[in-house]
């Protein structure tokens, strides 16, 4: 008797009809196969019957027989499959290869040795391997599948979407290409497309939990809390031990809906579900933490380092809970662990998670340079993860600096074109007054998203900082007549009116608008213009009071609070308003045409004048500023 066959004594008592189906058709294949030991069929039907088994050590010495007897590219590629699940992976290697180059034109085993590399993380040798099989039997779907899903894994997004793309094009049934493609269409950052692809996937009726969960990711990001509850919801009807269905409905509940104990119940399954699951171990914590549970929560915090001892992800996330609880020093800590143990966790992300929590951290406790020093290191480190470019805008722009905020803009816009990233640039530009590179920008997005609200109020802002009242003007009308209780647009209607010089028709606007939503502050500032310009300055300062008193930096309150201050005669007060204007907002012309007024009636010429030439330089068409400089340098000209 053969070794392969003593594996019969081993037969359960009492089988599934499934498994005792395999087994009579084992016991049957044997007895072929000792009968006539030159029978490959019955030799291929044996092993075949170890792996659907799961027995996979099994079937490799029928697969070996088979390969003496009979050999042949299916022959080897069966040996080479079960010594590769059999945990022989150096032996499956070197079979396949060399099945490879006895027959190269086999796409079976280029396809193998495709699945064999992304086994072994082996990503250019799968990516070569799929493609050759692909060239082979081109119109094979699932070979194309398993191409793309290798570029993807590799970073090739464009090649990876391509190639999902055709294989769905091939078969629109593969519901694992439909769901790859979202994904890698959401981390090109073409968010809107990923939605519609797995929407489209949903809408077929294809039984793919996977479809649902992943949807449910798209729409969580999107702040849509309700749509990403629905979808993971459903992801658990079609397989309630969907374990990342569990937690991520759990985080939708507990973040976005404060539900905390349907939350927990959902993170308890999780970790039911898998024990060694410790994100779900962690979130499970926040719950308890939440709930005011700290007992609990500490044994489950405890439990998520216990399976990740060096792993730097459960300390990023502590040290997110503390920054949403207000305690900075132990979120710069917990981030600082994070950062510390990142260097020997090989399952740690890709990503600047620590790093820009540790930036917001200092950012908390008023240190500001630490923050820029902390986000240059994650910039440096991961130099194409476009979000510690954003977080370095920001942090640059906290500071003042606006061109180096732009600079780090710029780069995450090349990284990563996002709605959201293009949008960001486009304020800063705006910002600096650079209004031919701020408009294309605004422009680019209606055209590809034409109720983008954030688009069209951005736009509308830099049109009114331009004085270009006919196009914010258009630009607004036409967002009320779709939007038309709209606080947002309706505040920047006002501000128009009085800006135009219609008082008539701002004054009622904003004082409606501001007793409505008194979170539009620019509106709130204007407000307190008109009353300053309708001959009433105490109320005109009660209300910017009101507004620097919300945000101490806000551009126009401090502007037009200078006016009133120097109306009531302190001018020293008006001076400092005015001085802080210019700094909030440095592309602002207006700051500094007030200080070479103000100046200029303080017979401080010079002081006068280069506030004046400030203030053209920054608004090339300023209606009065260059008239002014050249007044007050033909008068302190030397005869």
């Amino acid at each position: 008797m053969t070794p392969w066959l003593l594996a019969l004594s081993l037969l359960a008592a009492d089988p599934d009809p499934e498994e005792a189906q395999l087994r009579k058709a084992i016991q049957e294949e044997s007895a072929r196969v000792v009968a006539a030991p030159d029978d490959a069929e019955a030799l291929q039907r044996l092993g075949l019957a170890f792996l659907s088994l799961g027995e996979p050590d099994k079937a490799v010495a029928p697969f070996r027989e088979l390969v003496r007897r009979r050999d042949g590219p299916t022959a080897r590629l069966l040996l080479s499959r079960a010594l590769r699940l059999s945990g022989e992976g150096t032996e499956a290697r070197a079979v396949l290869v060399a099945a490879i180059a006895a027959y190269p034109g086999d796409a079976s085993l280029h396809a193998e040795r495709g699945l064999m590399a992304r086994r072994f993380d082996e990503t250019d040798v799968a990516i070569a391997e799929y493609a050759r099989a692909v060239e082979l039997q081109p119109q094979d779907a699932a070979l194309r599948f398993n191409l793309a899903e290798a570029q993807h894994h590799a970073g090739r997004l464009d090649d990876a979407i391509e190639g999902y793309r055709r294989a769905l094009a091939m078969d629109p049934a593969l519901g694992a290409a439909q769901v790859n493609l979202g994904k890698a269409l959401a981390e090109k950052g073409l968010t809107s497309e990923a939605k519609d692809t797995l929407l489209a996937a949903a809408r077929t009726g294809v039984a793919d939990p996977a479809i649902h969960y992943n949807l449910g990711v798209l729409l969580m990001k999107e702040g849509n809390v309700d749509g990403a509850i629905a979808s993971f919801e459903r992801a658990l009807t079609l397989n309630p031990a969907y374990v990342q269905a569990h937690n991520n409905l759990g985080v939708a509940l507990m973040d976005g809906k404060d539900d905390v104990a349907r939350a927990t119940r959902h993170f308890q399954a999780a970790t039911q579900g898998d024990p060694a699951y410790a994100d779900a171990w962690f979130n499970l914590g926040l719950a308890q933490f939440r709930a005011g549970d700290t007992a609990r929560a500490t044994k489950s915090f405890e439990r998520a380092l216990s399976l990740q001892p060096k792993a730097s992800g459960p300390y990023t996330q502590l040290g997110q809970l503390y920054l949403k609880m207000g305690k900075r020093k132990e979120a710069v800590e917990a981030f600082q662990k994070a950062i510390a143990l990142r260097a020997d966790d090989l399952k740690a992300s890709h990503s600047a998670e620590a790093y820009k929590g540790l930036a917001m951290a200092y950012v908390g406790q008023g240190k500001f340079v630490d923050a820029i020093e902390t986000l240059q290191r994650a910039v440096h480190e991961f130099p194409d993860d476009a979000s510690a470019r954003a977080a370095l805008a920001d942090a640059y722009l906290a500071m003042g600096d606006i061109d180096r905020a732009i600079i780090e803009a710029e780069k995450r816009v090349a990284l990563s074109p996002t709605v959201d990233a293009r949008l960001d640039l486009a304020a800063l530009y705006a910002k600096k007054r650079v209004a031919a590179k701020a408009e294309p920008l605004y422009k680019g997005v209606l055209t590809e998203t034409p109720d983008n609200l954030a688009a069209t109020v951005g736009l509308a802002d830099l049109y009114l900082a331009m004085g270009n009242w006919q196009a914010a003007e258009s630009l607004l009308s036409a967002a009320k007549d779709k939007r038309p209780d709209d606080t947002s647009i309706l505040s920047r209607l006002g501000i128009l009116h009085a800006r135009k010089g219609r008082p008539d028709l701002a004054l009622p606007e904003l004082e409606a608008l501001v007793r409505r939503d008194p979170t539009q502050l620019e509106a709130k500032a204007e407000l307190g213009f008109l009353y300053f310009r309708g001959g009433d300055p105490d109320a005109a300062a009660k209300v910017l009071r009101a507004v620097l008193a919300a945000d101490p930096r806000q551009p126009y309150g401090l502007l037009y609070l200078g006016h009133v201050l120097y109306e009531q005669r302190q001018p020293g007060k008006a001076e400092e308003s005015f001085k802080a204007a210019a700094q909030s907002d440095p592309g602002a012309a207006e700051p500094h045409y007030a200080l070479g007024q103000l100046y200029e009636a303080q017979g401080k010429k010079k002081e006068a004048l280069a506030e004046y030439q400030r203030a053209a330089s920054l608004q090339k068409d300023h209606p009065y500023a260059a008239e002014a400089a050249k007044r007050i340098a033909s008068q302190t000209a030397t005869p």
